[in-house]
């Protein structure tokens, strides 16, 4: 009898451990999924920024790689149907943006407009499949996604004050937006120090960066440096992404 309980529990064990994984990773993969788009959303108005003087090859090749990315993460994700819309409207829009002549430019700015609102939906639509795991998995691993997230979403906002003539649509903004962005990063990097010694100096780095670039994000009305800001809040958040990867690595081995 004795024995027979400890398989039922062992067996239970198993069983909490493999949905823990599970959420884990699925959670990551939707948390890829908003990375990826706000990676594509941020080369996509680089290079369509009047204020760079050489429309750089590099920048389509960058938001390309970025839907590349998210078309397998849908595979991933089982293809649900309100991300797989959300996701084709916003591939859709960047072809016709692509596809429009030197003859159209005074429609380019207003379709750039549209494909920024159907970022935002995706966003809100790959967000509300995230929510209802945020209180399953490691405090660990929603800290990095939070982190991530939000650099994200400052370097967009960051990318956006450039355009008077494109709204802003994946967050409720305000007077004092960046500053209330900027001061979230910097106490949840206190904080994930705290959750990660061992990972301190990655952390550090991270400030280093984030600190380098920083000053240029509260003095967001005047020189703009869309790319080097890009170049730098990016690596970013490769560095925490890859730092969530390894939280699901090893919420599968325990």
């Amino acid at each position: 009898m004795k024995t027979s309980m400890k398989y039922l529990l062992l067996l239970l064990f198993l069983v909490f451990a493999a949905q823990a994984h599970a959420d884990a990773q699925q959670a990551q993969n939707l948390h890829e999924l908003r990375s990826e788009g706000y990676r594509a959303a941020t080369f996509l108005l680089i290079d369509n920024n009047l204020f760079e003087r050489v429309r750089e090859p590099g920048n389509r090749e960058a938001y390309n790689a970025a839907l590349a990315n998210m078309e397998k993460l849908l595979r991933l994700l089982d293809n649900p149907s309100a991300l797989r819309t959300a996701y084709n409207e916003f591939v859709s829009l960047i072809r016709e943006l692509e596809n429009q002549t030197q003859e159209e430019a005074h429609y380019h700015l207003a379709t750039v407009n549209r494909i920024m609102m159907a970022h935002a939906e995706l966003d809100k639509a790959a967000a509300a499949q995230y929510s209802p795991l945020a209180g399953e998995i490691g405090e660990n691993l929603h800290a990095l996604h939070q982190q991530s997230l939000e650099t994200s979403q400052i370097l967009l906002l960051y990318q956006n004050s450039m355009f008077s003539s494109i709204g802003v649509y994946f967050i409720e903004t305000g007077e004092s937006v960046f500053q209330a962005m900027d001061a979230s990063i910097i106490q949840r990097s206190a904080t994930l120090k705290s959750l990660l010694p061992d990972m301190s100096a990655t952390l550090n780095d991270l400030d280093k960066q984030y600190s380098f670039i920083q000053p240029r994000l509260l003095n967001h009305r005047s020189d703009w440096v869309p790319t080097i800001a890009a170049f730098y809040l990016l690596r970013n958040t490769e560095t925490l992404n890859d730092l969530a990867r390894e939280q699901v690595r090893q919420s599968k081995a325990s």
